[in-house]
């Protein structure tokens, strides 16, 4: 057997090891990684108690800038957000994020229905949204981590938009 044989088949041997270790310390291959979490020792996910708060603001063609207390929020102030030079707060409300949908009241008449869709053992949020505006329904669902906001924007005119944002806090 020459050099290059042995360690083709070395390479082998060791690559056939590591998957029967691998495989010997899952005892449940197909398990809930819930499941594999307990397993290996770590603790799964705890329970979510959080809260979602849910932002309405209009984006204009005026000369306010980012509200002040959207300050922190950069996310506000790069595209497609930095193509309105003023940024104000229409509304502000906080709702128990659940498996149970709740509702927030939108200042145009419609509503922002909120549903806890899941949360992965890393701890981030799956969060589903129906956004209800003049009879018509938006689904929305986005993953975030806690303290992270996301954003969307509806508009019918390109000097002027409504801008919902959600940010998850236990």
């Amino acid at each position: 057997m020459n050099l290059r044989t042995f360690a083709a088949s070395a390479l082998v041997a060791l690559f056939v090891t590591g998957l029967a270790g691998a495989q010997s310390q899952d005892k449940h291959p197909n398990a809930p990684p819930a499941r594999l979490a307990q397993q290996h020792g770590a603790a799964p996910a705890p329970a979510a108690t959080a809260h979602v708060e849910v932002l309405v603001l209009e984006g204009s063609a005026g000369d306010g800038g980012v509200a002040s207390s959207l300050s922190n929020l950069r996310q506000l102030r790069q595209p497609p957000f930095n193509t309105y030079s003023q940024i104000s707060v229409l509304s502000r409300s906080t709702l128990s994020l659940s498996a149970a949908p709740a509702t927030a009241a939108l200042p145009n008449g419609g509503s922002a229905r909120v549903t806890l869709a899941g949360r992965s053992p890393e701890g981030r949020y799956t969060v589903d949204v129906a956004l209800v505006q003049s009879g018509q329904t938006s689904n929305i669902q986005f993953v975030v981590g806690s303290g992270e906001p996301f954003f969307t924007v509806r508009s019918r005119r390109p000097d002027q938009a409504l801008i919902f944002g959600f940010i998850v806090r236990p």
